[in-house]
């Protein structure tokens, strides 16, 4: 997230910067010290912003009518004011600004950031849909999982407290569905119509395949986690940056395949790739391999593991040509194998981008 870029009002309706002025752990003071450490002329709409989070944080959540509610806000502004240390130069505005932020903010801010059963749904694309277009809500409340076979063909299992809205009927172009919480998806194949799924911060879009999506709204990271096929992902904040909202074609949208996921650190505003903690033997591969070798080469072991898998290895074929392996690694896990080998052979191995890494220099026998 650039935040150099905002204002008073930006970092109030944040997520992240309320959650340090409301509830401030290590992770947040570290990052938010840096900050306006790096950022000085930043620190006075910074202190602008946290007195005025403080003042609509002691705000009652219980619903009344609207004129009361914004007399005890603007009562509460007024005591906010009167016991600020905020320097004096920032008091001169103050009256401006909370006029200001009462009016742009109002009932509206403070009935989606409190009330949850509200808030859960804030999802920036759902002020961009057809609003003629009919849609249907489901929650699973129970603990058990929910499943819902959508008019495509599409099946979606929704975990305990997830909420999904999709339309009645798909348009002709497009797929769209809208979630919070945590749901897996089995989606069925058409290429002419792409599926969508929104989240509050990540758009994922597939033509037919099977994946999990973790976007609970009391957690700040988001992942997809790829089971079969292929998916597309894009932060929200990139999508905001483009001219055109049809489509989610970007530099930076990354690619996540099986045994792959993507997840989005709040904190850095940033997409990044890992490889699941447990890759699973995809399902073409399952009957091919045995993973028993005598005597075999190192290159056909890396590529047994790459077929076996779906995740790319990378060595120096030349410098590891003479390099063999004996035993049977059929019962081991991915990273299980890729340990052994290295007992074996004494080479190493890294994880980076979602893709294995060899090195060393050479077999040690």
């Amino acid at each position: 997230m650039n935040y150099s870029h905002y204002n008073t009002i930006d970092f109030v309706k944040d997520d992240f910067f309320c959650r340090w002025v409301q509830n401030p752990d290590k992770h947040t003071n570290t990052f938010w010290q840096d900050f306006m450490r790096k950022h000085p002329e930043k620190r006075t709409v910074i202190l602008e912003a946290k007195s005025l989070v403080k003042t609509l944080g002691t705000m009652q959540t219980t619903p009344i009518d609207e004129d009361a509610s914004l007399e005890r806000m603007w009562s509460g502004v007024e005591l906010e004011m009167q016991t600020s240390e905020a320097p004096s130069y920032w008091r001169r505005f103050q009256w401006q600004l909370a006029a200001s932020v009462l009016l742009l903010i109002g009932l509206g801010y403070w009935t989606n950031y409190y009330q949850r059963e509200d808030r859960n749904y804030e999802i920036p694309q759902l002020a961009n849909y057809n609003r003629e277009v009919e849609f249907i809500e489901n929650q699973n409340t129970s603990n058990q999982p929910m499943s819902i076979k959508m008019s495509d063909g599409s099946e979606i299992v929704l975990q305990k407290n997830t909420r999904i809205k999709y339309p009645k009927v798909f348009e002709k172009t497009k797929r769209e569905v809208y979630l919070v919480g945590e749901a897996f998806f089995k989606v069925k194949r058409n290429p002419q119509k792409p599926f969508i799924i929104y989240t509050k911060k990540l758009i994922t879009q597939v033509l037919g395949t099977s994946f999990t999506i973790k976007a609970n709204p009391d957690i700040e990271e988001e992942r997809v986690i790829v089971k079969t096929g292929k998916v597309s992902v894009l932060s929200q904040t990139e999508l905001s940056n483009q001219n055109s909202k049809s489509s989610i074609t970007n530099p930076n949208t990354v690619i996540v395949t099986p045994n792959q996921e993507v997840l989005y650190e709040l904190s850095k505003a940033k997409l990044v790739k890992k490889i699941v903690e447990t890759p699973e033997i995809l399902t073409e591969a399952s009957d091919s391999q045995t993973f028993i070798y005598q005597n075999a080469s190192l290159a056909s072991v890396f590529s047994d593991l790459e077929k076996a898998y779906g995740i790319k290895i990378i060595y120096d074929s030349k410098l590891y040509e003479d390099c063999t392996i004996n035993g049977n690694l059929s019962d081991e896990t991915m990273f299980d194998k890729l340990n052994s080998i290295s007992k074996i052979t004494g080479l190493s191995y890294q994880v980076f981008d979602a893709q294995i890494i060899i090195s060393g220099q050479g077999c040690n026998y």
